[in-house]
């Protein structure tokens, strides 16, 4: 068993820029753990732990669905976090495309995942965590933070990168969090 998802690894230029937000000082109060810059990617689908023969499966589907799609462009956008309402769990970055390229895929990927009849959640908000927040003691702290980190953000908000290939990535989970891996690379049409 393995676990996996699949999605799209970043530029390594844009990796250090969104590492380079975790400098802007962090209150008093507030805990978080930063994604590490290695694993910044976009998730397009997450199928959790699964077999080598569905896995099998799943590589074939993803290669047919590839087939039809041409290479695309994103590009960065606002700062965000979940939930909206309530404690806020995850800071991320948010990207956006244009052409409907990106919802199409996905929408492409989950029929064709819909015969192995896996479960999966079928909502898409397309996004980069940067980090998960453990402890907030005081929201109006976190608010602060958010606004300075919010304007940091602005600087990438509108970089650009070429997305030519999926892929399937290993998450392993230890002590220090998820290590991810990619194992599988399946190329868009050029």
């Amino acid at each position: 068993m393995m676990r996996v998802f699949l999605g799209i690894d970043l530029p390594s230029e844009l990796k250090k820029g969104l590492a380079d937000l975790e400098k802007v000082k962090q209150p008093e109060g507030l805990r978080t753990k930063w994604v590490e810059l290695e694993n910044f990617h976009l998730t397009l689908v997450f199928f959790g732990e699964i077999g080598a023969n569905l896995l099998e499966r799943l590589v074939k589907s993803v290669e047919k669905v590839a087939t039809q799609h041409q290479s695309f462009v994103l590009s960065i956008d606002k700062l965000g976090f979940f939930p909206e309402k309530g404690n806020p769990r995850v800071v991320w970055i948010g990207v956006k495309e244009d052409s409907g390229t990106l919802f199409k895929l996905v929408e492409d990927l989950h029929k064709a995942f819909k015969k192995f009849k896996l479960g999966l959640d079928q909502r898409f908000h397309p996004h980069i965590t940067l980090f998960r927040i453990k402890e907030i003691k005081d929201k109006a702290v976190f608010e602060d933070y958010f606004k300075n980190l919010y304007k940091q953000a602005e600087k990438l908000e509108g970089i650009r990168f070429p997305v030519r290939k999926i892929d399937f990535f290993e998450s392993n989970l230890t002590p220090k969090g998820p290590v991810y891996k990619i194992f599988k690379e399946v190329g868009l049409k050029v």
